[in-house]
């Protein structure tokens, strides 16, 4: 599914207790902020909702099954928290209130639901690494979709991406790295945003850690304008891995349970 244009995404539909029909004349509505592309079933957006209830965020999924259990958790997450309260105070924002899913394709519809500098974060975790050469365009990260994600993305907006395929955390830091509009974050500067060591909770993320996988972590922010100098040579993938263990995994020795990744 896709709307028309942004105007057209039923906010009201998808956040009922933000969409105030008093709210003042000339006030602005809320808008959506946060992505989490391909979002799976949903764990890493149940994480977000709970970590800024304040912001309004939307997993997008290919697979319509996932998605409905998505909106599924994400009402009966709602229910339950309306229900704890005394019933003058449920009209108001609730937990998961601010979170929800689409079946759609992010790869061609971004444009169809976001405005140009309408997102601040946009996630991208554990994507379909797509070996086969015929497949690699399918890749989520690409020269053409990175300025699709570009215009989405206010200045100052930040990229996070995870995977546990090394072969796809060069492919992803060699593209964000050479696209004119992104800088990578340093590590130490990801050792104080909160929404890293939630990128571990994501349902894959999950899997990886049981299977005592390997995880890499790299974030890049938005630049205002283009990078008028050629980027220097994409940092190695052991600042990806360290990432991932300053946001809190590592793997035991011994090496991964199920023998090899992907």
């Amino acid at each position: 599914w896709r709307p028309l244009t942004p105007a057209h995404v039923p906010l009201s539909e998808y956040f009922p207790a933000y969409m105030r029909t008093d709210a003042p004349t000339g006030e602005e509505a809320p808008k959506i902020r946060w992505v989490d592309l391909g979002c799976g079933f949903g764990s890493l957006l149940v994480e977000l909702a709970g970590l800024e209830r304040r912001e309004l965020m939307l997993g997008m999924e290919i697979r319509k099954k996932p998605v409905t259990f998505v909106q599924q958790r994400l009402k009966a997450l709602r229910h339950e928290a309306r229900q704890a309260l005394p019933p003058a105070e449920r009209a108001a924002p609730v937990f998961a209130d601010n979170a929800w899913a689409v079946d759609t394709n992010s790869m061609k519809f971004m444009p169809n639901f976001f405005e140009k500098g309408q997102l601040t974060k946009l996630m991208i975790c554990f994507p379909d690494p797509h070996f086969k050469q015929r497949n690699i365009r399918r890749r989520v990260v690409s020269q053409s979709l990175l300025a699709e994600y570009a215009y989405c993305l206010q200045h100052g907006a930040r990229v996070y991406t995870i995977t546990d395929v090394k072969a796809l955390t060069d492919w992803m830091v060699e593209h964000l790295t050479a696209f004119p509009l992104f800088d990578r974050v340093p590590n130490d500067e990801l050792a104080k945003d909160p929404v890293v060591p939630l990128l571990l909770k994501t349902d894959e993320g999950l899997k990886v850690t049981r299977n005592n996988g390997n995880m890499f972590i790299a974030c890049f922010d938005r630049r205002a304008t283009p990078r008028a100098d050629p980027p220097g040579p994409p940092l190695p993938r052991d600042v990806a891995e360290a990432a991932a263990a300053a946001a809190g995994y590592a793997p035991k020795p011994g090496g991964e349970l199920r023998g090899k990744t992907w």
